[in-house]
Formats: structure tokens, sequence, C-alpha cells
């Protein structure tokens, strides 16, 4: 059987699978999506899910104390251990309705919001979060903007791994055939999601991710909960420093102030005396 022909009008998906690789694909004309299955941003679509109103990421456990200090509530994980002092880790568990509904919460974590501002820093045109907990409602927003896709894995400190390929050939699977695939690593990582889809936990049990946060700090709970799918009908997007659920009150605010045109400076009277000087 020979393969579909690509579609040359078609946009593309790629998958980058570590944020270390992300200069080889224009993320600036393009959405990225920040997939850190184990476990950040399946924890944001809980948070958002129980009402939080937005997360703020930050690279470092420093820039959370600082926040901390003026108020905001703070979560973050180091090595999958719970930053000392925090007030959340990053366990999809801990942020019930009850404690963080309406609430502003920052966020550091090993790989995830490496991701997420390595992505920032090379002006990502849009930043959407993606797990398996919101793979549908992704991937219909993704379809319908029908715009570049690239899949950035947050992978491990820099290096890929296998949770969050597998969540991507899962996203390139959906996407085809409306989205051409770009390169093979989209194609390795379809082929991944194929051969694991319906036994992620089995296929994933050598991994050193999971073997790391599964058995050795004992997180059972929250690794299964990760490779659910469609646990969460939320989908995170950055604004400026912001991530918050589209379709909320306050990403439409957040929405409206984006796309205000910026009104242009009027000149001074100084400039204008310059100007007939001249």
């Amino acid at each position: 059987m020979k393969p579909p022909k690509k579609d040359p009008a078609n946009k593309w998906v790629g998958v980058c699978m570590t944020p270390a690789l992300i200069g080889q694909f224009e993320v600036d004309k393009s959405i990225v999506v920040i997939i850190d299955v184990l476990r950040a941003t399946t924890t944001m679509c809980a948070a958002f899910d129980n009402g939080v109103r937005s997360m703020i990421p930050v690279l470092t456990k420093e820039e959370g104390f600082a926040l901390q200090k003026e108020g905001y509530l703070v979560a973050g994980e180091r090595n999958g251990v719970q930053v000392e002092g925090f007030d959340f880790g990053n366990s999809p568990f801990s942020f019930t309705a009850d404690k963080v509904k309406g609430k502003d919460i920052v966020i550091t974590t090993t790989n995830g919001t490496h991701a997420l501002r390595t992505a920032v820093s090379h002006n990502a045109k849009e930043i959407l979060i993606g797990s398996f907990a919101n793979l549908n409602i992704l991937a219909e927003y993704l379809i319908q903007q029908n715009e570049n896709v690239v899949l950035l894995c947050a992978g491990y400190k820099n290096r890929p791994n296998l949770e969050d390929t597998i969540f991507a050939g899962a996203m390139v699977r959906r996407l085809r055939p409306r989205f051409n695939r770009y390169e093979d690593t989209a194609l390795i990582a379809e082929t991944l999601f194929r051969n694991a889809n319906r036994r992620k936990r089995y296929f994933l049990r050598n991994s050193s991710h999971f073997s790391r946060l599964f058995h050795r700090l004992q997180i059972q709970k929250d690794v299964k909960y990760a490779l659910r799918t469609d646990t969460h009908n939320v989908l995170p997007k950055l604004f400026g420093d912001q991530l918050v659920a589209l379709g909320t009150p306050y990403a439409e605010e957040l929405a409206k102030k984006q796309s205000k045109p910026k009104r242009k400076k009027s000149p001074s009277t100084k400039d204008k005396q310059e100007k007939v000087s001249k």
C-alpha cells in the first residue's frame, strides 16, 4: 500500500523531543504545545479544572520564594520532590478546589517550566499546555486554528523521554491527515504511540522517568492518573507571563488587552518645535 501523499497546502506538525533542539523549528511562526506528562502539564490541567485563575511559570526556586513573599501561592518540585517551603508540590491531587479556586499560583518544575520558558525565549507565536488529560480539547483547538504546530516535549533535563514522546505521537495521530508530519521525529513519535496505545503503563515500565516516579518516589497514583485520557476539558494558554484557561472570563479579559492596538505617542511640544525649525 502506498503512503498517503502530502498535501502542500496543509500546515505541518513537528515534534521537538527536547528543549535543547528547539532551534531546529520555526517556533516564531508556530503554535507551541508544552508537554510534560509526568507531571507538570497534567497537574496544570487539574489545577485549572479546579478553578485556578492563573499560573505563573518561573524558572528558579528563588523566583518562587520572592513571589511567595508578595502573597502568591507557590507550587514546585525538584527531581520529583516538593520544594521545602512551597505551598504545593507537583501532584495533580494537591490542587483541590477548596485550596486553589480563584487563586493565582506560581509554579516551577524540573522540566516543564524550563520547556515553557525556552519556548518564550524563542518567541513562540502562541504557547499552549498539553497532556493526555486534555488531549481532545487541545486537538480540536489546533485543527480549528490551522497553524503550524510544534509539540515541545519537556523530556528530562534536556534529554528526550518516552512518555512525552508518546503523547506527542498521540497528538500527531489526531492531527493527521489534516496536518503534514514535519520530519522523522513526528513519525517516530506517532509510531511509538501506535505501539504503546492502550497499554501505556506497561510500555513505559522500564523508562527512566517512569521508574524514578513510580518506584523510587512511590508516586504510583500520580503516574496512573497522568496516563488517563481526557480527564480535564481545559486548555491553558500563555498570556504574557500567565497561563490562563481559554474560555474563562479572565482569559477573555487578557485577550482583549492583547488585541488592543497600541496608540501612537503624540509628539511633544518640543518635538513639534524642532520639526518646524528644520
